[in-house]
């Protein structure tokens, strides 16, 4: 018999291979003892790996096979059989070892990148297309739109006759139907992505407010360590009382507290961005561009740009596109007596006609809903100007009492917080109009 090769043989070929193996051995007692030997060595493990060098181990291999048929849910793994000397078996088997471990080495996933991203605005909003996930969703549902109405267009333009329902769909239906969802998901998705950027631009901009509330806190806990350390030394002097700094103390723990607030707001809101973005979580941000300045909606012929929008909108192009295929699919089905979907579809087509009769009326007022909430956050933004205002007065009155020795500095302190208040209100007012007026300018467009 030949040499074997090394490879794993099933249960049921090693029975076979003993039945040949056996009768052929001289001394049938000494090979059973041989096959009880190694029966022990396969009750302790599920695969044997054996490997052989000379003929008298090739019997041996044999007499094992015979011993598997009494442990039949065992597998033997025989790595070679050969007649060669045992050097050059053994240098065979430590070769197999080394092939069998690195089949199993699994690649190296690459490092991530951990480098320092410096992030404007523009490249944000750049990077929304490219790399957010609801983004590449919406790609992936435009190829299989893309690729369906290929199909249909193909059966269309295949011209085949028509002997049934199906094949009247095909050639008068289908190839509409799956044209108007792909045109659909185009227009829907240059909507998504005017929103998303809309929505990373306050991010943004949120992230950048935040930084700057907590680096201005920085800015006063670091006067107040001042103070407090003057305060210390005219108690050392016995020109304050002890109890005199309790306050100035509380008043730091108030601004640290503030500033962990801001902190933690400012990592939550970071990583939501790089979520959207697509960027590893644990790779650091720096954010480059400016904080975004207050400009008021340019709202000139405000009238006729409603008017026209209600007009020119979309949705009442694709409204009567719907109506118009849903007639097809009637007009197919009640011709082929297919009276249950049919009576389904002009019921449909019915209320498709009353939304598209009220579309006008939905859209304009939708819009001056908009603009009116426009209006009110400028309001709002020109009262927070004034409380800002206001306080800064407040402020450099307080200044002057505190220098001529009426007033201390902790009241001075308490103003100086409200008006930090006040600012990052207005800020944020300020934030949430300008994504009020893009959302609102995206609106007329579309």
């Amino acid at each position: 018999m030949p040499p074997l090769q090394k490879k794993y043989v099933s249960a049921f070929t090693l029975l076979v291979m003993a039945s040949i193996l056996v009768p052929t051995y001289k001394t049938v007692a000494g090979y059973d003892r041989m096959a009880q030997t190694a029966s022990n060595m396969t009750m302790n493990s599920s695969v044997a790996d054996l490997t052989t060098t000379s003929t008298e181990d090739t019997n041996l291999k044999g007499a094992i096979l015979s011993s598997a048929a009494s442990n039949p849910s065992s597998t033997v793994k025989i790595s070679s059989v050969s007649t060669e000397p045992s050097s050059t078996s053994s240098s065979s088997s430590s070769s197999s070892a080394s092939q069998d471990s690195s089949s199993i080495t699994e690649p190296i996933a690459p490092a991530a990148d951990t480098s320092t991203l410096n992030l404007s605005l523009e490249d944000a909003l750049k990077m929304v297309e490219t790399s957010n996930s609801d983004i590449k969703l919406t790609d992936s549902k435009i190829q299989i739109y893309d690729k369906q109405n290929q199909q249909a267009k193909a059966r269309h333009d295949a011209n085949i006759p028509v002997v049934d329902e199906d094949s009247r769909k095909d050639r008068d239906l289908n190839y509409k139907r799956t044209q108007w969802t792909l045109d659909n998901a185009k227009h829907d998705r240059e909507n998504q992505l005017k929103n998303l950027q809309v929505d990373m631009t306050n991010q943004y901009q949120t992230i950048l407010s935040l930084q700057q509330q907590a680096d201005t806190i920085g800015k006063q806990i670091k006067d107040l360590d001042t103070t407090i350390d003057q305060i210390n030394l005219q108690i050392k002097l016995g020109l304050q009382i002890p109890s005199t700094i309790y306050g100035y103390n509380a008043k730091r723990s108030g601004l640290e507290a503030l500033q962990k607030m801001a902190t933690n707001s400012i990592n939550s809101s970071m990583n939501t961005l790089k979520k959207d973005l697509g960027i590893d979580l644990n790779r650091p941000v720096v954010l480059t561009s400016p904080m975004v300045t207050y400009t008021k909606f340019d709202d000139s012929d405000i009238d006729n740009r409603i008017a026209k929008s209600v007009q020119t909108t979309y949705d009442i192009q694709k409204m009567k596109q719907d109506i118009e295929i849903s007639q097809i699919e009637y007009d197919i089905d009640f011709y082929y007596d297919d009276t249950q979907n049919a009576d389904t579809i002009q019921l449909g087509i019915e209320d498709k006609k009353a939304t598209l009769e009220n579309l006008p009326v939905t859209k304009e007022l939708s819009l001056r809903k908009a603009y009116n909430d426009l209006k009110t956050l400028e309001n709002t933004i020109e009262a927070d100007r004034l409380t800002v205002e206001a306080d800064q007065i407040n402020i450099a009155i307080m200044q002057k009492k505190v220098e001529v020795g009426t007033s201390s500095s902790l009241e001075l302190l308490a103003l100086q917080s409200t008006l930090l208040t006040d600012q990052n209100t207005m800020q944020q007012d300020v934030i949430a109009y300008m994504t009020a007026a893009a959302n609102f300018q995206n609106s007329l467009e579309q």
